[in-house]
């Protein structure tokens, strides 16, 4: 058994998003780590600007006094950062390259991955997002031993996180992110120890998400062809990017024909209609779009029409008078 309160272990951490901020923080802040460096992608070019602008994790690091490398997918570029850190264990949330067998078999302890979904299920990288488009009634957190197969290493635990029907992507994101942080040390520290067997996954049982799932293309609503239920969950899943979309057909109001309206809040009303699916139209106060179910309407909460700035419904429907299909 190994006293971690007295024998820090070595940990060097891979990340980029805010996400991984947010693990590396719980991290540095443990008693039990000594954090000696995080390997992070390269500084990119943001916004219209193109502002050479570092991962948030660089900028943790800056803050912090950890000492910062880039890999760039370069297997050269790993066992340079081996050498200069000699990590008895490493952590990886979100990191975004693929690592080389050569740095997952140094460590002492292993490659540690945080993975939110309950593997083999939503393997990939939008596994958040699809569970809800899914309408997966739950998701949670995989600690897994990293491997050179997309997260396919053996399981050291699963904590099960429910999903509520009022979940967005951010939401739910920013929950598993929370818990994640306040048991990863603990069950760092029982791996170490032997306290755990890892558990193989089914591989059978494996199910993809890509990040093309979350394309632009995909977030495109079709009234006709989508159920209330499915247009409410790509609502929630595609927060805060892309946004779900729909181009409006209003031959009767030429400022809204043909635009596209981004939607970022929305909730299914039971309002009886007759129009086709897709019509914009309103009643009571309320911003609504017909659906397949002639008693189901989407009611618009939040919007964006191309062009404008982002909206509360109120504002809008005070902004352009009133629609003539009330």
């Amino acid at each position: 058994m190994r006293d971690l309160q007295n024998d820090r272990v070595r940990l060097l951490f891979l990340g980029t998003g805010w996400e991984s901020v947010e693990t590396l923080k719980s991290l540095n802040n443990d008693e039990r780590f000594d954090v000696v460096g995080a390997i992070t992608t390269v500084d990119k070019k943001v916004g219209r600007k193109q502002v050479i602008t570092p991962s948030d994790v660089k900028r943790y690091c800056i803050e912090n006094g950890i000492p910062v490398f880039h890999t760039e997918n370069n297997t050269q570029m790993y066992v340079k950062a081996l050498g200069r850190f000699k990590p008895e264990i490493v952590v990886c949330k979100a990191f975004g390259e693929i690592v080389p067998k050569v740095f997952l078999d140094y460590p002492k302890y292993g490659c540690i991955n945080v993975h939110f979904s309950i593997l083999p299920k939503y393997r990939g990288a939008v596994p958040i997002q699809k569970a809800i488009l899914d309408g997966e009634k739950e998701t949670g957190i995989s600690i897994i031993l990293m491997s050179e197969g997309l997260d396919e290493g053996d399981i050291l635990h699963i904590e099960r996180e429910k999903i509520l029907d009022t979940d967005t992507n951010l939401s739910l994101r920013e929950r598993l992110v929370k818990k994640s942080s306040m048991i990863l040390g603990d069950i760092l520290e029982k791996w170490i120890n032997g306290e755990i067997i890892p558990v193989k996954q089914e591989h059978s049982k494996a199910t993809y998400c890509w990040q093309k799932d979350i394309s632009k293309e995909k977030a495109e609503i079709f009234w006709k062809d989508y159920s209330p239920e499915y247009i409410q969950r790509m609502v929630r899943a595609f927060i805060p990017w892309p946004v779900a979309w729909c181009r409006l057909k209003l031959p009767s109001e030429k400022a809204l024909d043909g635009k596209i309206m981004k939607i970022f809040s929305s909730e299914l009303v039971g309002v009886p209609n007759g129009f086709d699916a897709g019509r914009l139209w309103t009643k009571d106060g309320m911003l609504l779009v017909s659906t397949v179910d002639p008693y189901v309407c989407v009611r618009i909460k939040e919007l964006q029409i191309e062009g404008k700035k982002r909206t509360k419904e109120k504002d809008f429907l005070n902004g352009i008078g009133s629609l003539p299909c009330k």
